[in-house]
């Protein structure tokens, strides 16, 4: 059966993220069809053996069951040539990488801002980045660029402060004019007072290429740097 140009897309989307839930696909390829499409296209894709469901999201503080999590099936990494190995879980990471992509879309759809390019694991040696983007503010005629790390509150500040000097390293190495902000995305504010004092018990010199921002805060935040 032939693929539509929708259907690689939607392949090619979860390729980059090794995971997507169907909230993501749906609100990002799927917005403008009916409320009965998503499901009826991935469903497809499910049964041919280009995509495979994970299991579902965790949905709210209590953790019930919420919207299925996709990755490649066996058909969907022959077709895209990818090295990714299917996971019996869901990536809890991975998925808020693409919260916090979507949320940059969103923004972009209320012209706050243009999402101009972004790489998922972006390589900046010796560290890669969870997400990088290069972003336009139309209203205030400028443009930059972000490294977005997407902290889950599971790594130690000895971990982070390795990462940071990882980053301080690449900037050392960085051929263009302005090293990129390295912006920690958080999931609560207790965990970004935490940041803070990470950050502050660096040299000074490093301290202000680094912020930490909750994922609903982040585009406004993002705005004033």
């Amino acid at each position: 059966m032939e693929l539509s140009t929708r259907d690689l897309d939607i392949l090619r989307l979860v390729d980059q993220f090794t995971q997507l839930a169907s909230t993501h696909i749906t609100e990002l390829l799927l917005a403008d069809r009916s409320h009965a499409v998503p499901d009826r296209v991935l469903g497809r894709l499910v049964r041919l053996g280009y995509l495979a469901r994970v299991g579902r999201r965790a949905s709210g503080d209590k953790g019930g069951a919420g919207a299925y999590v996709y990755q490649l099936g066996r058909y969907g990494r022959l077709l895209l040539g990818t090295e990714s190995r299917p996971s019996p879980n869901v990536n809890t990471h991975a998925l808020m990488i693409a919260d916090t992509y979507l949320e940059l879309r969103r923004a972009e759809n209320r012209g706050l801002l243009t999402v101009k390019r972004w790489e998922v694991e972006r390589s900046v040696p010796p560290v890669r980045a969870d997400l990088f983007v290069h972003l336009d503010y139309p209203a205030q005629g400028r443009s930059s660029s972000y490294f977005l790390e997407i902290d889950l509150a599971t790594e130690r500040p000895v971990r982070i402060v390795e990462k940071l000097s990882g980053y301080w390293t690449a900037a050392q190495h960085w051929n263009e004019e302005y090293f990129p902000y390295v912006v920690f995305v958080v999931n609560h504010v207790v965990r970004v007072a935490e940041f803070q004092r990470i950050v502050r018990g660096l040299p000074e010199e490093r301290q202000e290429m680094v912020r930490a921002f909750l994922l609903p805060e982040l585009v406004r935040e993002l705005m004033k740097l």
